[in-house]
């Protein structure tokens, strides 16, 4: 009876320190990741702040919608909803979405932002003025215009940009950059973005440098990432462009935190959490007992 115990216990201390060393292997391959979301309160604070502007605020309002999709979440959305000019009962939605945004590997570099707007109203139009609106990138916060991908080379840069329609019924989707990002594509004499607009280490190495300066314990605040600051009009197809044109700054900000990569299985999760010991001689003792035998 003595010799199965003994054979059961050692049995058990040799499968615990194979696993630590499994642990052990699995966690050099580890690797910390980046969680980027909208700033939603932002988002819709300074959007409402703007609508209160217009002559009568009720007929355009803004929210932002997570929806799901087969049980997955999907990014959020600004939905902008404008009142019909001819059935004044009737909202339908302005969709507008930007990224990306989620998980990223802190390797990952963005050449580019997407931009997505989804026009189903029945009698407005959606206008998009590039030269207003802006793309700040970085921690350097600095700040460019915004510049569509796959401009003819013809075209100047230094002129203004034609403005992006969107009628009803209609989808309009690119990519955009900074205007000091781009770089001739000999290929389709195109100017396409050349250099990265956010290189997602420096996001992360900032946000490292931000920890060393914060107490053990306290919450990380999320860093900004990157902005986009999205200058749009609508205006209802049935009125003259000039005066009944509401045009809206949409700020996309994009925070990012930092999160640990770990290993899934929890009893090598547990391994791993527990003291290191200081030579293979105290490895089981430490393992198991959380302290060097004496």
């Amino acid at each position: 009876m003595g010799s199965d115990v003994l054979l059961l216990t050692i049995y058990f201390l040799v499968i615990i320190y194979v696993l630590y060393q499994m642990a052990l292997s699995i966690e050099n391959s580890l690797e910390n990741k980046l969680k980027v979301d909208l700033n939603q309160p932002l988002l819709l604070d300074q959007i409402n702040q703007q609508l209160q502007q217009l002559p009568d605020p009720r007929q355009i309002t803004a929210d932002v919608e997570e929806l799901e999709m087969m049980g997955k979440k999907l990014p959020p959305q600004l939905a902008i909803k404008v009142t019909s000019h001819i059935n004044p009962t009737q909202k339908r939605k302005v969709i507008v979405k930007v990224g990306p945004m989620g998980k990223m590997t802190m390797a990952r570099s963005l050449m580019a932002m997407n931009v997505t707007i989804i026009n189903t109203t029945s009698d407005a139009q959606v206008f998009i003025d590039w030269d207003k609106s802006s793309v700040t990138a970085g921690t350097s916060r600095q700040t460019q215009r915004v510049v569509r991908s796959g401009i003819p080379i013809s075209g100047d840069l230094s002129r203004s940009q034609v403005l992006s329609v969107i009628n009803p019924g209609e989808t309009f989707s690119t990519q955009v950059t900074g205007e000091n990002r781009l770089s001739l594509d000999a290929e389709s004499r195109t100017l396409t973005p050349g250099r990265p607009l956010i290189n997602m280490q420096e996001v992360a190495t900032f946000i490292s440098l931000f920890m060393e300066d914060m107490e053990e314990g306290e919450e990380i605040p999320p860093v900004m990432a990157y902005s986009l600051g999205l200058m749009v009009g609508i205006r209802q197809i049935t009125h003259d462009q000039t005066n009944h044109t509401a045009y809206l700054l949409l700020p996309f900000a994009f925070q990012a935190i930092l999160l640990p990569d770990e290993i899934a299985f929890p009893p090598l999760r547990w391994l791993l959490n527990r003291p290191r010991p200081a030579s293979p001689r105290d490895a089981l003792s430490t393992l198991i007992l959380g302290r060097p035998k004496l």
